[in-house]
Formats: C-alpha cells, sequence, structure tokens
C-alpha cells in the first residue's frame, strides 16, 4: 500500500512528519532561555549645574493682569460682586425639596448655572427666599414679593381619532 503512493501524497506524508518534529521541539521547551542583551557601558557625564529660578516680587508681576499680554486691545477682567437686580426675570425655578428639616429651591439662572437657596436665605440679588410649597417659591425683597412656579410639563389632549381596525380574516 505504501508503495502505491503518488509523488504528491509522498510530499504532503513528508510534510506532515517534518510538522510533527517541528511541534515535538517547539513542546519539548528547548531554546527556553533568555538572551540578554549585553549590560550597557557606563560613561562619565559632567556634572550639571542646577541653576535656581529667579526671584521676582508681586509688585513686578502686576503688569501680567493690567497690560496686553497677546492682543493689544485686551482689557482687565471685570469686577464680579454681588448685582443688585430688581426683580427675578433672570431666574428659572427648576426643583424644590422640602424633607423634614430642609427646603430648599433649586434655580436656574439666565446662562443656564445653577443656584441653590435654602429657605431664609437671601440670594446674591438681594431676594430672599420666603415660603415654599411643593408648587411654587415666593421671595421678597424691601416689602415686594414675587413668585416662582415649578413648570409643569403637560399631556397633550386626547386623539379624537377613532383607534385602527383590522380586517377580519378568516384563520387557517
Amino acid at each position: 500500500m505504501i508503495s502505491a503512493l503518488r509523488p504528491l501524497e509522498w510530499g504532503l506524508l513528508s510534510l506532515a512528519g517534518l510538522l510533527g518534529v517541528l511541534m515535538a521541539f517547539i513542546l519539548s521547551s528547548l531554546g527556553d532561555e533568555p538572551q540578554w542583551l549585553p549590560a550597557p557601558v557606563t560613561r562619565a557625564q559632567p556634572s550639571a549645574s542646577v541653576r535656581a529660578a529667579p526671584n521676582v516680587t508681586l509688585e513686578s508681576l502686576a503688569a501680567t493682569w493690567q497690560a496686553p499680554l497677546f492682543s493689544p486691545d485686551r482689557s482687565p477682567d471685570s469686577v464680579v460682586g454681588k448685582a443688585r437686580v430688581t426683580g427675578l426675570a433672570n431666574l428659572t425655578l427648576s426643583g424644590i425639596m422640602i424633607t423634614g428639616n430642609l427646603q430648599m429651591a433649586m434655580l436656574k439662572q439666565a446662562d443656564g448655572r445653577p443656584l441653590t437657596v435654602r429657605l431664609g436665605q437671601t440670594l446674591p440679588n438681594g431676594w430672599r427666599l420666603e415660603h415654599l410649597t411643593p408648587q411654587y417659591a415666593r421671595f421678597a425683597l424691601d416689602g415686594r414679593t414675587q413668585t416662582l412656579s415649578l413648570y409643569a410639563k403637560r399631556l397633550p389632549p386626547p386623539s379624537t381619532r377613532p383607534p385602527i381596525t383590522l380586517p377580519r380574516e378568516p384563520l387557517p
């Protein structure tokens, strides 16, 4: 039967035998020792001198925030303080939290920043949170009062269109 093999079959048989020997060599763990690189040669390096940062006074840096750095039309930052606003038009009531000992209103400013105020506290614009319910918050300033209400999302009215009906088809 072996003599009846064709040359292609002999080649495939020898390839299978060669691959078997290679697999036995790999599985025998020969050649697993690490090949280390030679140790690096250390050269004497010249000692580097360490320089200290210069001492600068705060007065000499004052021009940094007062004078233009990159553009000639740059001006100093505006002073941020408590602005007195006569109304609450730039605030939206976004949430109310009422628990046993905590009552607070969550507001959203016109620029999107959040603001929280507890019952009895004063807003930066002078208005004081005077009364709080689950639906609205009442603020007072100099005898005037203003009320902010929560925006209640409402469902659309029910449809007047009749429901969809499928035609009656006999079952097969």
